[in-house]
């Protein structure tokens, strides 16, 4: 199942993204990844991976969150899904940005973490705080 028909598709969400006005019912699993792509793509890891966290928080509070109230940010799992989404970049190369996010897209589920957290560790206030290793053998 192809999610973008096209690269402006893309462009659309990266866009919202960095300017914090996508709104909180577009921003699901698959657009992180779509963001996640294009940060990899252009950028060198930390660098991709520091825009992800700024951009995050922001859209976060443009969602109107008080975050000293509610942090639903989780550092672990930025981390987890940036370093992923970077192996499968460089898996990839040759092929074209869209057929790369629509892949992505559908490859990767929500849950693909729990491969290699236990759901009380991935979820732990320690996990969301700072980045932890994962504690089952297979990362």
């Amino acid at each position: 199942m192809k999610r973008y028909d096209s690269e402006k598709d893309i462009l659309r969400i990266i866009g919202g993204f960095e300017s914090g006005t996508i709104e909180r019912a577009e921003w699901r699993h698959a657009e992180h990844l779509t963001v996640a792509l294009y940060y990899a793509t252009h950028y060198d890891f930390e660098t991709a991976l520091e825009k992800m966290r700024i951009g995050i928080l922001n859209l976060l509070r443009s969602f109107s969150l008080d975050l000293t109230k509610e942090m639903p940010y989780h550092e672990t799992l930025t981390v987890f899904w940036m370093q992923t989404v970077a192996d499968f970049n460089a898996s990839k190369n040759g092929a074209s940005f869209l057929d790369k996010v629509n892949e992505l897209v559908e490859k990767y589920d929500k849950d693909y973490p729990l491969r290699f957290y236990s759901r009380e560790y991935l979820f732990s206030d320690e996990a969301k705080a700072r980045y932890v290793k994962p504690n089952i053998v297979g990362r």
